[in-house]
């Protein structure tokens, strides 16, 4: 008859000491404590492999992370894993793979991979992104994405909803979509659940950008900018933003490498529209502008033309332009940086009677030709340098005529 082993007690346990040679003290059925010679205790079971019968050791632990009661529950497990033909060597692997793939499954696992891989994207637009994955990772972030229902991203939404953040709400449902798109891409889920939440959402009111259309008003505004108290560079930004109507966000990242003041341009790909075409934008500069930027090529101090106050290693801040519009006395209500553009796309056109294409062409709108392609935004070059010089000179001419008045 085999031998039967006496079972363990907790004071046996707690008690056994190291010898100069490690030592096991068996509870039965396989199951013993191994005591090292430096005192460690670990629970250890024996047995034969379902299939070539081999002699197998598989660790459970340590003691007294595992107690003698959780060992036993664990050798019965093994037992019933055996009676089935299961290999419990085999089913702890297949678990911490199975562990280790829901915990790189979960919505902020998978959307941290996802931003990872958004290295094209512009830096306010990555920082806007994030924002919008902590609010949602509070909500769903530790659950497995496959396990996600619409109803749990909508109630992530709604928290911002109920705040009186209707954008908010709609940039986080946006982003939740991006991120199942990108599972569904890489296996993880099976499909794009916040698709049924389409319509859940309140909809938030547009405002449009406030501007300035008269011209008497406009011209006043040019005087009061050529005037304007703060610090050089943003006097020079001020001037060159309603010349050159880029967006705001264009003109704070713009790089000394990526103008020609000899041949008069300014060469750069549209942060907006860089992930979608990739196409680059050549601004004609007019001589106003040319002039403007030599002069502010004497007092560069990094890469960029705007840099921060403070740093030379990021641009202007986002609200700079904005907030010197204020202190001039031209609140959000009345004039934003933005509105520039708009402002231009009216006048250049009714005033100076441009094609509209042209000018939406300049503010790297996707225009389209009689087939339906979109324009490259390198032709129509010689036209467009005409049209913004004559904008440079009809702005300079709104602010003589407003001078005089």
């Amino acid at each position: 008859m085999p031998k039967v082993s006496k079972p363990l007690t907790d004071s046996q346990v707690k008690q056994a000491k190291p010898l100069d040679k490690a030592y096991k003290l068996t509870d039965g059925a396989g199951l013993y404590l191994y005591v090292s010679t430096t005192g460690v205790k670990s629970w250890r079971i024996d047995y034969a492999k379902p299939v070539t019968k081999k002699r197998a050791t598989l660790t459970i632990g340590t003691y007294p992370e595992v107690s003698l009661a959780q060992a036993r529950t664990f050798r019965a497990e093994v037992k019933a894993n055996l009676a089935i033909g299961v290999d419990p060597a085999d089913k702890r692997k297949a678990d911490e793979r199975e562990a280790l793939l829901q915990s790189n499954n979960t919505f902020a696992a998978i959307g941290a991979e996802y931003m990872s891989r958004k290295t094209h994207i512009a830096p306010s637009t990555t920082t806007n992104n994030n924002r919008q994955l902590k609010r949602l990772n509070k909500y769903i972030g530790d659950i497995p994405i496959t396990d996600i229902k619409p109803m749990d991203v909508l109630e992530a939404c709604r928290s911002a909803e109920a705040q009186g953040y209707l954008e908010t709400a709609v940039k986080m449902r946006t982003m939740a979509g991006q991120v199942f798109r990108y599972g569904v891409q890489t296996g993880r889920c099976e499909r794009d659940i916040t698709q049924d939440l389409l319509g859940a959402l309140k909809t938030p009111v547009v405002e449009h950008h406030a501007t300035i259309l008269d011209t008497t008003e406009l011209g006043r505004l040019l005087n009061d900018i050529d005037d304007y108290q703060g610090s050089f560079e943003v006097r020079t930004a001020l001037k060159l933003i309603p010349m050159l109507f880029v967006r705001a966000g264009e003109l704070r990242y713009a790089l000394w490498t990526d103008f020609d003041l000899d041949t008069g341009t300014w060469t750069f790909t549209p942060r907006k529209t860089q992930r979608r075409t990739g196409l680059s934008l050549i601004v004609p500069l007019p001589t106003q502008a040319i002039e403007l930027i030599r002069e502010l090529s004497l007092h560069a101090r990094s890469k960029y033309l705007f840099p921060a106050i403070h740093t030379t290693v990021q641009p202007m801040s986002e609200n700079t332009m904005n907030q010197a519009l204020k202190r001039l006395g031209y609140s959000g209500s009345k004039q934003t940086v933005h509105g520039f553009r708009a402002t231009a796309r009216t006048l250049i056109v009714e005033k100076l009677g441009f094609d509209e294409s042209l000018v939406e062409q300049q503010l790297a709108h996707r225009v389209r030709d009689m087939h339906g392609r979109a324009y490259n935004r390198t032709v129509f070059l010689d036209e467009r340098r005409i049209m913004m010089q004559a904008w440079a000179d009809y702005l300079d001419n709104l602010k003589a005529t407003t001078e005089d008045s």
